[in-house]
């Protein structure tokens, strides 16, 4: 049985920028996005990767938007972090389901609420696997290109992986 999960804003723009984000139904069967991060990731209808996450989520039923929470559980998150990583981060609790998200804050949160993470490059990698891509290196570098934040370890570790050394 595949899984569900939640996804923070920057996975997201991370994978338009690479116009790759139906490489998140290599993993999981199905997507679900707080209202408060579809509306970060979408807000700038100018850029590119902002519309295709736009017509992701509009032309995909297995994308599910959720209202924002107001409960406890986002409380506690939203002393910590931003809106968007806030939400996913309390939906990902509701659902028992792991969470994507990149910003380091965010997934050392997480972890110490037991929420399971996964990354772009968890995605790219689980990708490769597959044989949906053929090279992680190449999107690494489009990433970084863009001014996406990825550390020297990540990207050592991710080709290790990948065996694109």
């Amino acid at each position: 049985m595949r899984k569900i999960i939640v996804s923070d804003a920057s996975p997201l723009i991370a994978l338009a920028k690479l116009d790759l984000l139906e490489l998140l139904f290599v993993s999981f069967s199905e997507v679900h996005i707080p209202q408060a991060v579809v509306h970060e990731a979408t807000q700038d209808r100018y850029r590119n990767d902002s519309n295709l996450i736009h017509a992701f989520i509009t032309q995909n039923s297995s994308v599910i938007v959720h209202e924002n929470q107001a409960n406890k559980t986002y409380a506690v998150y939203r002393n910590i972090l931003d809106e968007g990583e806030s939400q996913a981060l309390a939906l990902a609790d509701s659902l028992s389901s792991g969470i994507l998200i990149d910003e380091r804050l965010g997934r050392k949160i997480a972890k110490q609420h037991h929420i399971p993470v996964v990354g772009v490059m968890g995605v790219l990698l689980q990708a490769k696997t597959k044989g949906k891509i053929p090279s992680i290196r190449p999107l690494i570098e489009q990433l970084l290109e863009n001014d996406y934040r990825l550390s020297a370890r990540v990207i050592q570790l991710v080709l290790k992986r990948a065996e694109e050394l």
